[in-house]
């Protein structure tokens, strides 16, 4: 991480400043989340070239893979385990290895046109980032598929209707800040309604007092709202919802003494927090933490009879989600509340240059410019995807700075994440502050409970895969350690490796990297024939995937279809051909190489020849010469030794058309003492056309115009991007995700139409 050095001496001034007296119980404070060290831990994020896809097309995505305590890109992981999973179902559909180089990961996934129309969860392991029983930054992201494109706008509008016609039953809570009422002090109290589709609700209602109506309140954003009110001791409080029949909740009971805690203001410089006492003996000792993701930032003390005004400097303090734990003198957590600190601490991805409008095929060229919060330039890199808007999802609204900085860092489901950092929602400090008083008591996903157990973490999946060597029969021990050689199918990657006494070697990512599928051929000292077995990483995920993964999504199923909707919006895209299949004689070898080992096995292993008579297998005239494939010969049917001895027949010889003995690829591989295993997915380049120098073009219906997964800006902050628009006269829209060397995460999103 870049900040523990500075905050560490401004920790140390602290303590001194405020009270160093109480030095030891704060060191305590503070090593009940030093057993975690955030830098071994990495947060994983998978973003796709869009939402909905037709079946039959390619699913384009890149990850980043980022430090879990500062958001740098990591060096940990050098492995991306991806799978495809249809939602609500155990059918894996998809799943392959693909390389991770300095936190940054890409490819694609081919959707095949057997997929039904639903909806799909893309799924991403890392090492560092997927640990037994706490999958925290286990990454998922939820697409769409549709046979028939005019189905996309049917659902959009089957999914308005269903939301129009939503309601029913609220779901009402409350939520005291820090955890509990304290009576005889004024508390704030936090809500949140949902309806019985688990959307956001609008209320408005009465806290009373018995019968007694004290405050009237109603909803601020996404269903959330707040009120201020000192309860008093022993007085029992309830809420009323107004147009809800019998919706009356009760307020929890107010404790009668002891301390809490109440955020003033948070600012870019400091942080303000009032802790209140009530019925304590004369004052009571208190101590006050600040931690980030797993890190101590400030520990304060002091001595409060009735209130006392805590500042907290924060000016090197990182981005994101704090949590402020107020304990008492026997240090027992005694109020808890999450604040957002630096909420304009991001990087900018501007672009410009974009016109409103283009022609079919004509050429768009982005000069795309990186700045940090006060606009200076800073480089960084991004990916950047381009397509039409019909394949975006407007329900799934999370994007690299939401996922990070909410969806990882608390447990509970966020609608609409992305709306708390975009600038143009001027209530979205106010916004943000409901979400995070309405999470409730540890739901922080680095509290102190959680951390205390975080140096005993398993990692789920490794980088490197075990292997073994063992043979089939044992006939005494080999001498020397068996030697293999891995390589791919022309032999232009490959490398020597050897197996230790127990037959176990290993499969590293610079292994992995040999080829999509590669060869394993091993030279034992003696004729011994050996079963070489690889790990499936993929029975490991399985085998945690009970665990539910951290989900920033809200249930997006398809809408039953109704009346059948008439759309006359023209949809340029159609269904493309269905796969062609050429079948014919003999074993097809997907694998060049395989053919390769088919051809030698069939000459060297072959004994098979043709005499100087012309026969096949002449006993008189044994030669070298090897048959030819779909020749006639003359042989005899019988066994015999002598050509020239023996009387020819009707019934001992014939005429045959030769043909060379068939390997099914196991017979081949056994004969060749070799093994097949799956390396790293090796995916294809994305199509970009390019019309400066296509002559004559044919119609041109892509859909996803542009998707890089890499863009980086150079040291003034800059790049140009060009690509070619298609022929399909629709609105776009380009999103660009990204992080800088610093940390910083950025967004930019532009739009255009081709007329």
């Amino acid at each position: 991480m870049k900040y523990p050095v500075c905050l560490a001496l401004m920790f140390c001034l602290f303590i001194s400043h405020v009270f160093s007296q109480n030095r030891e119980a704060m060191d305590q404070l503070a090593r009940q989340l030093d057993t975690v060290k955030p830098s071994a831990q990495t947060a994983l994020y998978l973003r796709t070239s869009k939402d909905r896809y037709i079946a039959g097309e390619d699913l384009w995505f890149n990850a980043f893979v980022l430090n879990a305590g500062d958001y740098t890109l990591s060096t940990l992981d050098n492995t991306l385990y991806l799978q495809l999973q249809k939602a609500g179902s155990d059918s894996v559909l998809w799943e392959e290895m693909y390389p991770v180089g300095n936190g940054m990961s890409y490819g694609h996934v081919y959707l095949p046109q057997t997929l039904t129309d639903g909806e799909y969860l893309l799924k991403g392991y890392t090492a560092h980032s997927f640990f037994e029983g706490q999958p925290y930054y286990y990454a998922m992201a939820r697409i769409s598929v549709f046979n028939d494109p005019k189905e996309i706008r049917a659902r959009q509008i089957r999914l308005q209707q269903s939301k129009a016609t939503s309601g029913g039953a609220v779901q009402f809570q409350l939520f005291p800040e820090g955890g509990n009422l304290l009576a005889g002090v004024p508390n704030r109290v936090a809500f949140k309604a949902v309806n019985s589709n688990g959307q956001p609700a609008d209320v408005t209602g009465t806290l009373l007092k018995g019968d007694i109506p004290v405050l009237h309140f109603n909803t601020v954003h996404a269903g959330m709202g707040s009120f201020l009110f000192t309860p008093e001791k022993n007085v029992t409080y309830q809420v009323k919802l107004a147009n809800h029949q019998d919706s009356v909740y009760a307020v929890p009971a107010a404790v009668t003494g002891g301390l809490c805690m109440r955020l003033l203001k948070t600012t870019q410089d400091s942080l303000s927090v009032k802790v209140l006492a009530h019925d304590v003996p004369q004052k009571s000792k208190f101590y006050l933490r600040l931690q980030v993701r797993g890190a101590v930032m400030f520990i304060a003390a002091g001595e409060v009879a009735d209130s006392m005004t805590v500042k907290m400097p924060v000016q090197q303090i990182p981005a994101g989600i704090g949590e402020l734990t107020l304990f008492d003198e026997h240090l027992r957590p005694v109020a808890e509340r999450l604040v957002y600190l630096h909420l304009e601490q991001q990087f900018h991805i501007s672009i410009s240059q974009v016109k409103n409008e283009y022609h079919p095929k004509e050429k768009v060229s982005l000069k795309i410019k990186t700045t940090d919060a006060n606009g200076t330039p800073i480089p960084a890199v991004f990916s950047l995807c381009v397509y039409d808007n019909l394949f975006r999802n407007a329900e799934q609204t999370n994007n690299i700075l939401s996922y990070y900085y909410l969806s990882t860092q608390i447990r509970g489901k966020i609608c609409n994440p992305a709306y708390y950092f975009d600038s143009t929602h001027a209530n979205r400090r106010e916004a943000l502050e409901l979400l995070l008083l309405t999470q409730g008591w540890r739901n922080y996903t680095w509290n102190a409970a959680t951390l205390s157990q975080s140096h005993q973490l398993t990692p789920v999946v490794s980088d490197t895969l075990q292997a073994w060597a063992t043979p089939e029969r044992k006939s005494g021990k080999d001498k020397k350690p068996l030697s293999l050689m891995f390589h791919n199918y022309d032999k232009t990657r490959s490398q020597f490796v050897t197996v230790d006494s127990a037959g176990k070697f290993y499969l590293t990512p610079t292994d992995l990297a040999t080829g999509p599928r590669f060869f394993i051929k091993y030279f034992p000292e003696k004729e011994k024939i050996y079963g070489i077995r690889v790990e499936n990483p993929f029975d490991a995920i399985r085998k945690a995937g009970s665990i539910n993964a951290t989900t920033y999504l809200l249930p997006d199923t398809f809408p039953a279809p109704g009346k059948k909707q008439v759309d006359t919006t023209y949809i340029p895209y159609g269904k493309t051909l269905k796969e062609i299949t050429i079948t014919g004689k003999g074993p097809a070898y997907a694998d060049r190489y395989l053919g390769y080992l088919d051809s030698i096995a069939k000459y060297e292993g072959n004994t098979d020849y043709v005499g100087l008579c012309g026969w096949l297998n002449c006993p008189d005239c044994r030669t070298d010469i090897k048959p030819v494939e779909g020749k006639t010969y003359n042989m005899f049917t019988q066994p015999i030794t002598r050509h020239y001895k023996v009387l020819l027949t009707r019934d001992n010889h014939k005429e045959v058309v030769y043909h060379y003995p068939t390997y099914t690829e196991a017979e081949l591989l056994r004969l060749t003492k070799t093994a097949i295993t799956k390396g790293y997915y090796q995916s294809r380049e994305f199509y970009e056309p390019d019309y400066d120098k296509e002559t004559s073009p044919g119609i041109d219906a892509r859909n996803t115009l542009l998707w890089k997964p890499v863009v980086v800006t150079d040291k003034n902050g800059e790049v140009i991007v060009h690509f070619f628009c298609s022929d399909v006269a629709r609105q776009f829209v380009g999103i660009a995700e990204g992080v800088t060397g610093e940390g910083l995460l950025g967004t930019g999103q532009f739009n255009f139409q081709i007329r």
